[in-house]
């Protein structure tokens, strides 16, 4: 299984239909097809906030993830609104920094008319103890997919 197949089967990503299509060296990309119940008002197709959060986040992850194949917790996650959101989206991040603890992410959020629909800098926890965590015990949660291993 894939490292994209993964995150996308992650029960939260699957659940608001986000589809990770890449994750490597450091870059992912995710879409969401919007559906009603994405909306935040009633009868018109217009994202709730909390969509594009979910989205930023995620592809995040994944980004960091693709360097890791580690679970990465998020630590904190500044969003900025631009615009509604009223298409299905497309998200893509790049880790602009990789540090021996923590790594950051650049997020953009657009629709498929090419709308941007925010940006997002996340934080993401890349190393700890090997205690027993809610990703898994001893390693962190390591994901498989690795190609080289």
């Amino acid at each position: 299984m894939s490292l994209e197949e993964i995150l996308t089967r992650m029960p939260f990503a699957d659940h608001l239909d986000i589809d990770v299509t890449e994750a490597a060296d450091g870059y992912a990309r995710a879409t969401l097809a919007l559906s009603d119940y994405h909306s935040s008002v009633p009868g018109r197709s217009v994202a709730h906030g909390g969509v594009a959060y979910a989205l930023a986040d995620t592809v995040g992850g994944a980004a960091v993830i693709s360097l890791h194949y580690a679970a990465t917790p998020t630590i904190d996650m500044r969003i900025d609104y631009l615009a509604p959101a009223t298409t299905d989206l497309v998200a893509e991040a790049e880790v602009v920094r990789d540090g021996g603890s923590v790594a950051v992410a650049d997020v953009t959020v657009s629709d498929t008319d090419g709308t941007s629909v925010a940006t997002a800098r996340g934080t993401y926890k890349t190393s700890g103890a090997a205690e027993e965590t809610a990703w898994g015990n001893g390693e962190r949660g390591s994901l498989p997919g690795r190609d080289d291993e």
